[in-house]
């Protein structure tokens, strides 16, 4: 055995010297281009972690920081998603801080934050400077609850994060809040009436996404109050003056936005008659046609309920609608609402949703309890909402009817497709398309299905020949030793 010499031994402490010192430096290099590019993949089949483009100019165009609260309890359902993807937005912009508060594990600070927010259950709360918006975790999925029936847990049919998280960062750092105005005087829906036909939860909804809500008296006034971004009328039970609808006409020529729920009501004298708003000819002047009837549609009817109260799975592409593919809408004594044929030049104009081709509009309604479609009714597929966008670019008026204000009351507006189409209706009339250009994602349920003799083969293999396989193998080796 011989031993290195002097000279020998020196070189190769040198050697080890630079080989450790590159090895250090590779390491260093590595870990500073890897802080410099960022990158993380996404194997899922629908990228349901894939920022799209919409949301990285959202992210790149971030002039201030933005806070993102997770108030969630980890191991229960969509923890992962929501943090996979939070993890996404904090890469792509440095000005995205992300914290989550286990409340179990830090309950002071939680029900401080709680409390500072005003949320209350599991949720994901954003801040820019005052604003705050705040996602409750129920609005990021779409369940199938099929398999809670049988005592698991609901599947996730649409994962809907990104298309909720980047409109909330949107709606907090947004330099103007909009102004919104209800009319009141009429009837109208009662924007803090917390009852089921009340409409607390769109006004609510409103100010979730920081827009000044306030209900507006018309009667009397000579024009809509300057600065308003949005008028709502919704479910008028008697008619607007004359007045008060040149007060809206020259709001909408000017460049203003409306958004109408135009109910089915029925006039006092009870006599059958439909009462007139009065805003059925104004909209008719801008190619918006309301109908006098009521919509029936027995294919797609509500179980336990008449024909009168059906969903509408049937979507016009338009901004307004584009979150509602694979929902349905449920409608309850609607009226059809169309385009005026020709259509005023100028208007462009758009169906939103209708019936099948079984559904017609009844017009004869003082015998709605045996009615049937004849000549005199709308024929299918009824239209049931319509939006026109019209005037000079840079000043465009926005106006979109519904036949149905019951839909969006609090007592169907949690129902997912309901949701989606009075937040689309509103972000469009609102000039905020961006809050609806991200539509969910699908994700991929893989389910394996195994019979009675499947199972019974695959319990053989395991308790029979795996055991059997093992002994076979060490009885073979021992007796390969022996020889």
């Amino acid at each position: 055995m011989t031993s290195m010499n002097g000279p020998n031994r020196n070189v190769f402490r040198v050697t080890m010297a630079v080989a450790i010192l590159l090895a250090v430096g590779i390491l260093a290099l590595v870990n500073w281009l890897g802080s410099r590019h960022y990158k993380r993949f996404d194997w899922t089949r629908a990228g349901l972690y894939s920022l799209s483009d919409k949301t990285k100019s959202v992210l790149s165009g971030l002039k201030n920081p933005v806070t993102v609260t997770v108030f969630m309890v980890e191991g229960t359902q969509l923890y992962p998603e929501v943090q996979e993807l939070l993890k996404r937005y904090k890469a792509a912009s440095a000005l995205v801080s992300v914290e989550t508060l286990d409340p179990t594990r830090n309950k002071a600070r939680a029900e401080a934050l709680l409390k500072e927010f005003g949320v209350s259950g599991a949720s994901v709360v954003f801040k820019s400077g005052e604003k705050k918006k705040h996602v409750a975790i129920d609005q990021l999925a779409e369940f199938d609850f099929a398999r809670a029936r049988m005592g698991g847990e609901p599947a996730i049919k649409s994962f809907k994060g990104e298309q909720e998280f980047t409109s909330a960062i949107l709606a907090v750092t947004e330099q103007k809040s909009p102004k919104v105005l209800f009319t009141k005087g009429h009837g109208e829906k009662q924007i803090e009436s917390r009852d089921r036909d009340g409409f607390f939860a769109v006004a609510e909804t409103l100010r979730r996404d920081n827009c000044t809500v306030e209900e507006w008296g018309s009667l009397g006034a000579e024009r809509v109050p300057e600065g308003t971004d949005l008028l709502i009328v919704a479910a008028p039970k008697s008619t607007f003056t004359e007045p008060e609808q040149n007060a809206i006409k020259a709001y909408l020529d000017g460049g203003g936005h409306a958004l109408l729920f135009l109910d089915l009501e029925f006039s006092p004298a009870g006599n059958g008659d439909v009462m007139e708003s009065g805003l059925e000819k104004l909209v008719a002047g801008y190619g918006i046609k309301v109908g006098t009837d009521l919509v029936v549609e027995p294919k797609n009817r509500v179980p336990m309920m008449g024909a009168e109260t059906f969903f509408s799975a049937a979507f016009r592409s338009h901004p307004a609608t584009r979150l509602l593919e694979g929902s349905a809408v449920v409608l309850s004594l609607t009226r059809s609402v169309g385009l005026v044929d020709p259509m005023p030049e100028g208007k462009q104009a758009s169906v939103l949703l209708e019936t099948t081709s079984d559904g017609w509009g009844e017009t004869n309604l003082k015998a709605l309890e045996n009615a049937k479609p004849d000549d005199t009714d709308v024929k299918g597929p009824v239209p049931l909402g319509a939006a026109v966008e019209f005037g000079a670019e840079g000043k465009k008026s926005r106006l979109l009817i519904l036949g149905d204000a019951d839909f969006a009351s609090n007592g169907l507006l949690p129902n997912s497709g309901n949701l989606y189409l009075v937040t689309g209706a509103l972000n469009w009339v609102l000039s905020r398309e961006a809050l609806v250009a991200i539509p969910p994602k699908s994700t991929d349920q893989v389910a394996v299905t195994l019979s009675g003799s499947d199972i019974a083969r695959m319990s053989m293999f395991a308790i029979l020949f795996l055991p059997a396989a093992a002994l076979a193998l060490g009885i073979s080796i021992y007796l390969r030793r022996r020889r």
